[in-house]
């Protein structure tokens, strides 16, 4: 329902317009001045505003003047009332920044025409504004589908003059341009509103130091920040030195907001934070975009466009300020660099002299010159949670379309490619459920991968998605030759990706089938106990330990995988997992502990009973115990006695014994423990001990 705010002074106009209105169907709030009015204006946030003009204390021009200088209220139509059936007045109210303006007395009639006029206004207003920040959205998805694909769109920002612009001031300026590096790579490890959290906290604390330093036409794009600072004549500090204190203190502020990061996603594999910034200086055109009411100012021009792409060399060249020698000229003295080269910018003809600037000598004021903030934070603000929002869909969005376009993706011959983040798709090798499997290729160095991409739909979505990014994020901190690498994740609202370490040769079970050497058999007990031991010392129990999770390596090696079950022991980790109900039984039903098989706690013993079980069917060729239903085959791991090895096995029916002890006190109280008692009895040749802690 429309709501109309009436304010209005006199009793009776006021109670007729107000009864007049609700006849009509609409929501009618009430003010008696000009004060309230505005006071209900910013709690209301009504959708149109009627107001007489001629009021004690804030009359009708002062509201309008008030309103069009809040943020919030800066788009609601006003209509004024008055007795001043004059064009000077009306000219007033009109510059004033009301929409319309209705002469009294007037009719039933002319009030309700000058209102749809009003709200027709309002709705092709709020259409433009939907509009734009669709496509705003629609490009940076453009982008951000181009970064996760591996390649680059000419203009990533949309730093390029939009249809409609209006240039209305021509200024020579320094102009800087922030940017997060390998944004999508951080993006896809969080979910739409973590993304959006995150942007809203950085451009916070990097907004401080810019407006501070006198920075003006904050525009964010994305995960780029855009701020121009204008020379003036009669400047304390010249302008180009406010944008080199305004980028160092925007690199500075990114250490404080890497604390931030490590508080609030903190175990989450996020890769490391950091931004570059680019700094030119020279003509800048300031344009007007939209319709009245919705405009915003923003800069434009080849000084805009250089000062990005400085920026984007930023990474190559490993600087995190880089700035033009135009910048530095005007800078004045003390402005401490690093390295100096020159750089060819797309679209110039010639190169760009830069420098790396690295400290900022105190001088012409600066302290005094830099102290004051802008007049239009909050609105900096409000702009920037919007386009932390927008970004995040948009982020997000890509990654899904992306993903969903694979699933049925065709790889013929002699076809490009199928490319995603830094890896080059050459076939699909597995599908079951709702994971497809495919081989890839490492850009960097070729080296073949496995891409597992999980579609997760309906009501067990959250926990297939859960699962996924676990194994990740436990993956991602152990680093040991015997747990299978894992390169990369990223994930949407039902749908992830995992790049992993492939093996060609496969998992144990085919090996298994074809019947080990005891000697094979001492050296896969070996690197599952050193891989055990390296899972457990991080607080992890795997839960789900068999010969489909020991994958083989070309020279033999095996390594532990598939962590999409496990269980962090760390409490502070634990509500970021899937959690299990005590009782539950997780795991496969084979392999299973005595206390996994009745819903017990478990503990890092549970996956060396596992590792029994696999030491006996490695040995003897059969699994341990066998059943006709799954509660006789779980009553076989919590009652059933050890079963004994082949004669020719039994030097090992001591370990073997302790491995599968039904009460977890009884086996061997680590991985480590069972490693030493293996060298001891001579089983191995020899076994590296990983370091304590």
């Amino acid at each position: 329902m429309t709501t109309i705010l009436v304010v209005e002074d006199d009793d009776a106009i006021r109670s007729n317009v107000a009864r007049l209105l609700r006849l009509e169907g609409y929501e009618v709030l009430a003010a008696v001045n000009g004060a309230q009015g505005l006071e209900q204006a910013r709690q209301a946030r009504p959708d149109i505003v009627i107001s007489d003009i001629g009021m004690p204390g804030l009359d009708g021009f002062a509201l309008v003047e008030a309103m069009r200088a809040d943020p919030a209220l800066a788009a609601t139509p006003v209509m004024l009332l008055t007795a001043l059936d004059d064009r000077a007045s009306m000219r007033r109210g009109m510059t004033a920044g009301a929409d319309d303006y209705l002469a009294k007395p007037f009719t039933r009639v002319e009030l309700l025409d000058a209102l749809a006029g009003l709200l027709k206004k309002r709705g092709r207003l709020q259409q433009t504004i939907e509009e734009a920040v669709s496509q705003r959205e629609a490009h940076l998805r453009r982008a951000f589908s181009e970064s996760i694909g591996g390649q680059q769109i000419t203009d990533r920002f949309g730093l390029e003059a939009p249809s409609g612009a209006v240039a209305d001031q021509v200024l020579q300026a320094t102009v800087l341009f922030a940017d997060i590096r390998n944004f999508t790579a951080l993006a896809e490890k969080l979910d739409s509103a973590e993304v959006a959290e995150l942007l809203t906290e950085y451009f916070e604390r990097g907004c401080d130091p810019i407006l501070k330093s006198g920075g003006r036409y904050l525009k964010f794009i994305g995960d780029g920040l855009m701020a121009i600072f204008a020379d003036a004549p009669d400047a304390e500090v010249p302008a180009a030195r406010q944008a080199l204190s305004a980028a160092l203190g925007l690199a500075l502020s990114t250490q404080g907001f890497r604390s931030w990061l490590d508080r609030r996603f903190g175990g989450r594999a996020l890769p490391p934070f950091a931004i570059g910034v680019g700094l030119h200086r020279g003509e800048v055109a300031l344009c007007r975009v939209g319709m009245e009411g919705s405009r915003e100012t923003t800069a434009i021009g080849d000084t805009v466009n250089v000062a990005a792409r400085l920026e984007a060399a930023s990474k190559e060249l490993g600087w995190t300020v880089v700035a033009s020698t135009a910048v530095l000229r005007e800078a004045g003295e003390g402005i401490q660099t690093g390295g100096m080269t020159a750089l060819e910018v797309r679209g110039r003809n010639g190169y760009v002299d830069v420098a790396e600037i690295t400290g900022l000598a105190a001088g012409f004021g600066d302290t005094e010159g830099m102290a004051t903030l802008a007049l239009r934070a909050d609105e900096v603000t409000a702009a920037l949670q919007v386009n932390s929002e927008i970004t995040a869909r948009a982020v997000k969005g890509a990654l899904q379309s992306r993903l969903t376009a694979l699933k049925d993706h065709r790889f013929a011959a002699g076809e490009p490619p199928l490319r995603l983040r830094g890896y080059r798709l050459t076939r699909k090798i597995g599908s079951g459920g709702m994971t497809e499997v495919y081989l890839a290729e490492r850009d960097v160095d070729g080296l073949p991968v496995v891409l597992k991409v999980l579609e997760a739909s309906g009501k067990s979505a959250n926990e297939h998605l859960s699962r996924f990014i676990q194994e990740y994020m436990l993956l991602s901190r152990i680093q040991h030759p015997n747990v299978v690498r894992i390169y990369d994740q990223g994930f949407t609202d039902d749908h992830a990706y995992i790049a992993m370490e492939y093996f060609a040769r496969g998992d144990l079970r085919s090996e298994l089938n074809a019947g080990m050497a005891r000697e094979r058999v001492m050296e896969v007990l070996g690197q599952v106990a050193q891989a055990l031991s390296a899972i457990h010392a991080l607080g992890v129990i795997h839960r789900d330990l068999k010969p489909e999770n020991i994958m083989r390596r070309a020279d033999a090696t095996v390594a532990v995988a598939d962590f999409g079950i496990a269980k962090s022991l760390l409490a502070s980790e634990q509500l970021a997992f899937s959690q299990t109900r005590h009782g539950d039984v997780v795991g496969t039903p084979y392999y299973l502990s005595p206390e996994q098989a009745s819903g017990h706690p478990i503990s890092p013993v549970s996956d060396l009973y596992s590792l029994g079980i696999m030491l006996y069917e490695m040995l003897v060729g059969e699994r341990p115990y066998r059943a006709e239903s799954l509660n006789a085959l779980l009553a076989h791991h919590v009652n059933t006695p050890t079963p004994r090895l082949p004669a020719e096995h039994e030097g090992l029916q001591p370990i073997l014994d302790r491995l599968m002890a039904k009460r977890p006190e009884d086996r061997f109280a680590s991985a480590d423990a069972l490693l030493a008692e293996l060298e001891q009895r001579q089983f191995l040749r020899t076994v590296a001990l990983p370091p304590p802690g």
